[in-house]
């Protein structure tokens, strides 16, 4: 009798969880419609994803909560269960589960109960490797690819174990922390870095030799190849909701070639430190709504990726907003590139904030790794405290992942043209605004309105032509508010008169042309021409 009250006790909090679940889903669908209407281009529609009855929780197929137990062979088990029998959820209960790479397939929601915790094993062993070009990579700790209406969701945690992978630059920590570090594994011969795997440099400097080289050779330097945390490709229709990931072996979430796409309330903690970790990437994806999600990282918070493989679209990044977020330690806010070469266009990004990374707005791209980057809208950011640049736009970023073959260099080149940047609030920053080109490509046809930004030095225009700044208050500790060097039809709306250096605009160089600054209280003495430039390509 007792264990029919038990099994029907059992069915009733499934029945529960699973109402619970799809009342869930059909609120998300209501907040991802409202969210997608009114957008500055087009509007796009995505169906989030919903899922059978079935449920299968993982202690069931014999996983134990205890740090200790494997918990591998339970999660795949559940995972084949589900997928194959129609679709359905994956419970990964309160408890402490440790596991090596988890696969996804179709019709799954990973599900993260609270007090769900999951550690991937530091065990190299049961990692493997995949093709990818002229050599092997490591497959991701949750991977997958060619996928139907899959989820994460939940209140859990994902732990990365990063700490078993990682290398870390001496530069970033304290002298106490590196003393500390450095009790166990290797310090590089250059005594620059250290790894927590003995025999980890010796295996990154043969990776160098190893292109084109069989699995089995791969596999002996497998210590230096450092596995992404979430990593799927080709999927339509996923939805990632609530859980938090954390202490990423290199990046921590890049979501490939995704059509439809929902990001909510995601968390990324990592280190500000930790090497390569990017937080939140979005790469060659489209029809994508990303709101909620908070990152602290050491390299790129929320990043814009699109590269063309085997693509033959003009832009393979499309139709991505990303609403309400947070990003503290990161190498830069919102970022684009470096790889655009997928093309991009369609991205609105709007009341988000940034805390203490080194820049806020990011464009980044260079020759080889080069795209058309256009109707990119970022309005109500907020930011405190940069360390380096409030806003960058950079045509000369070197990626040194970036392979230019002869015939593609001049083709793979970059090509922001068409932004517009308003409502921007930044308290703290190295330098306000950098637009830099070179002398065949200029970053171009740029509007930054309503803008403020307290920052040590001002905006530094360089090969940048058609760029408007309306209301735009630019309040530097020193130097004048603009610099324009080599810069062509530069328009000044409704712009604030004073500064604290008394000059407000240096001009220099005779092709600095059609510099026009209409409707403010500006007097020609605040303007310096210098260096060759024309004062007659200067107008009031």
């Amino acid at each position: 009798m007792k264990k029919h009250f038990l099994a029907l006790a059992a069915i009733a909090m499934a029945t529960l969880g699973l109402h619970a679940q799809n009342v869930a889903t059909e609120t998300i669908q209501k907040e991802v419609n409202d969210r997608l209407s009114n957008l500055p281009f087009a509007t796009f529609q995505i169906t989030v994803p919903s899922f059978g009855n079935k449920v299968v929780n993982i202690k069931d197929k014999g996983a134990i909560g205890n740090g200790i137990s494997d918990a591998s062979a339970a999660i795949d088990e559940a995972i084949k269960e589900v997928s194959e029998s129609g679709g359905g959820t994956v419970l990964i209960p309160a408890g402490l589960w440790v596991c090596g790479p988890i696969t996804m397939m179709s019709n799954v929601n990973l599900h993260f109960a609270e007090g769900a915790f999951l550690e991937f094993t530091g065990d190299k062993s049961k990692y493997t490797l995949s093709q990818s070009g002229s050599g092997f990579r490591m497959n991701a700790l949750i991977n997958g690819k060619k996928l139907k209406n899959i989820a994460i969701t939940g209140k859990g945690i994902i732990n990365g174990n990063g700490g078993t992978w990682r290398f870390v630059k001496k530069e970033k920590l304290t002298e106490k922390q590196w003393k500390a570090m450095t009790k166990t594994g290797e310090i590089s011969a250059d005594g620059k870095r250290w790894s927590p795997n003995i025999g980890y440099f010796a295996a990154e400097e043969k990776q160098k030799s190893l292109k084109g080289a069989p699995e089995e050779e791969w596999n002996k330097v497998k210590m230096s190849l450092r596995p992404y945390l979430l990593n799927v490709g080709d999927v339509d229709n996923m939805l990632v909701e609530g859980v938090t990931f954390m202490n990423s072996p290199h990046i921590t979430v890049k979501l490939d070639r995704i059509n439809g796409l929902v990001m909510k309330d995601v968390k990324v903690y990592n280190e500000w430190w930790y090497q390569n970790s990017d937080g939140l990437d979005i790469s060659a994806s489209k029809n994508v709504l990303m709101y909620d999600c908070t990152v602290n990282t050491g390299d790129d918070g929320i990043c814009m990726k699109s590269s063309r493989g085997n693509g033959s679209a003009p832009f393979l990044l499309q139709n991505i907003v990303i609403q309400d977020c947070k990003v503290m330690h990161a190498h830069g806010g919102f970022v684009i590139g470096s790889n655009t070469d997928g093309g991009m266009k369609n991205i609105y990004v709007k009341n988000c904030s940034f805390s203490l990374t080194e820049t806020g707005l990011r464009f980044k791209s260079g020759t080889g790794r080069g795209g058309r980057v256009q109707d990119v809208y970022c309005e109500d950011i907020f930011m405190k405290d940069m360390e380096n640049e409030a806003i960058i736009f950079e045509l000369t970023y070197e990626d040194k992942g970036a392979i230019v073959k002869a015939n593609e260099s001049q083709a793979l080149t970059p090509d922001f043209d068409g932004i517009s940047i308003k409502n921007v609030f930044c308290d703290g920053a190295k330098t306000a605004i950098t637009l830099g080109g070179t002398p065949t490509l200029n970053v171009k046809n740029i509007t930054f309105q309503n803008v403020v930004i307290k920052a040590r030095s001002g905006v530094d225009a360089f090969r940048s032509e058609g760029i408007t700044f309306d209301n735009v208050n630019i309040i530097p500790e020193v130097g004048p508010a603009f610099k324009l060097n080599k810069a062509t039809n530069i328009t000044f709306k409704n712009m604030p008169a004073s500064v604290k250096t008394g000059t407000y605009a240096k001009i220099f160089s005779a092709e600095t042309k059609n510099i026009t600054f209409e409707k403010g209280k500006l007097q020609p003495s605040q303007i310096e021409i210098l260096n060759g430039a024309d004062p007659s390509q200067v107008k009031y």
